[in-house]
C-alpha cells in the first residue's frame, strides 16, 4: 500500500527558487514541472522544458531549481516494498514528458484532496489513486517509447480533439467538423487518429452515442425518439436499425426489457 508522506498540487514558490536535498529526502518523490527546470540527475544537470515530470526513489539526490517561475505538484510517498517499479515499469531518476500531464495533474489534484480533507478511508482512496497515476503513466509512458510521435504537440492536439468529440456526442459531428479541430484535412486527421487511439474517430463516436442511448432508455426511461436525438442520432430508422445489429434487439425492445 502506498502511503501518503506530504503532497501538493499546483504549488508556486518563489522565482529562482532552489531544492537542495543531496540525500533525498528519505521517501520516494514523483514530480510534475508546470515551468522549465533545472534538475541534477546523475552527476549533470538537465534543462527541462514545461511539463517534465520525474520520479526519485529513496536515497536518490533531489536536487533542481526554477529557471525563473517555480510552478509545480509533487506527492511524496512511502510504500512497503519498491515491487511497483517492476510491476508498472517506472523509470526513476530520468526526465520524462507525459503525453497529457494535465490528466496527471488532475490525478495529483485529488490525491492532494483526499490527504487534505481526509475522509473516512481517505488512506485506501489515496492508495487507489497512486494505483490510477501509475497504470496512466505507464500506458502513456510505454506507448510514447513505441512510437515517438504520440509523445509530441500533435498527439496533444487530438487528444484535446478526441476529448471534445466524445464530450458532445450530440454535436452533428461531419468529417469536415471533426478533422478541423486539428486544422487537418480530413484523409490525414482519419489516418492519425487510427494511429493513435487505434479505432477511427466514426466507429468511438457511434459506440459512444450508443452507450448514451442505451442509458437514456433503460434508466432515464426516455422515448425511444428522444433518447435517439439525445444521443446523437437525426434518422430514427437509422438509429433503430444500428441498434438492432449492435445489441441484438430494438430500442422499444430493450427499454421494455428494463425488468
Amino acid at each position: 500500500m502506498f502511503h501518503i508522506t506530504y503532497c501538493d498540487y499546483n504549488r508556486s514558490n518563489p522565482d529562482y527558487d532552489k531544492i537542495d536535498r543531496p540525500s533525498g529526502s528519505g521517501d520516494y518523490l514523483m514530480l510534475l514541472f508546470f515551468t522549465p527546470m533545472k534538475v541534477q540527475l546523475n552527476d549533470r544537470t538537465v534543462l527541462t522544458k514545461e511539463g517534465a515530470f520525474v520520479l526519485f526513489p529513496p536515497g536518490s539526490p533531489q536536487i533542481y531549481q526554477a529557471v525563473r517561475r517555480f510552478h509545480n505538484s509533487f506527492v511524496h510517498f512511502t510504500c512497503e516494498d519498491d515491487a511497483f517499479l517492476k510491476d508498472y515499469d517506472l523509470p526513476v531518476n530520468q526526465i520524462v514528458y507525459p503525453s497529457n500531464p494535465a490528466v496527471l495533474n488532475e490525478l495529483f489534484r485529488s490525491i492532494y484532496v483526499e490527504n487534505v480533507s481526509k475522509q473516512e478511508l481517505y488512506i485506501q482512496q489515496s492508495d487507489h489513486l497512486m494505483h490510477q497515476f501509475f497504470i496512466y503513466f505507464s500506458r502513456q509512458y510505454h506507448l510514447c517509447q513505441e512510437d515517438p510521435a504520440l509523445s509530441g504537440e500533435l498527439y496533444s492536439q487530438f487528444h484535446k480533439a478526441r476529448t471534445e468529440i466524445l464530450t458532445h456526442i450530440d454535436h452533428d459531428w461531419t468529417s469536415a467538423s471533426m478533422a478541423a479541430l486539428t486544422n487537418l484535412g480530413c484523409s490525414q486527421f482519419y489516418q492519425y487518429y487510427k494511429r493513435f487511439f487505434n479505432r477511427s474517430p466514426k466507429a468511438e463516436l457511434l459506440d459512444a452515442r450508443l452507450e448514451r442511448a442505451r442509458y437514456l432508455l433503460q434508466v432515464e426511461q426516455l422515448p425511444v425518439s428522444q433518447a435517439a436525438a439525445q444521443s446523437g442520432f437525426d434518422n430514427l430508422s437509422h438509429f433503430t436499425r444500428y441498434f438492432k445489429r449492435c445489441c441484438g434487439m430494438t430500442p422499444s425492445e430493450y427499454a421494455n426489457a428494463r425488468d
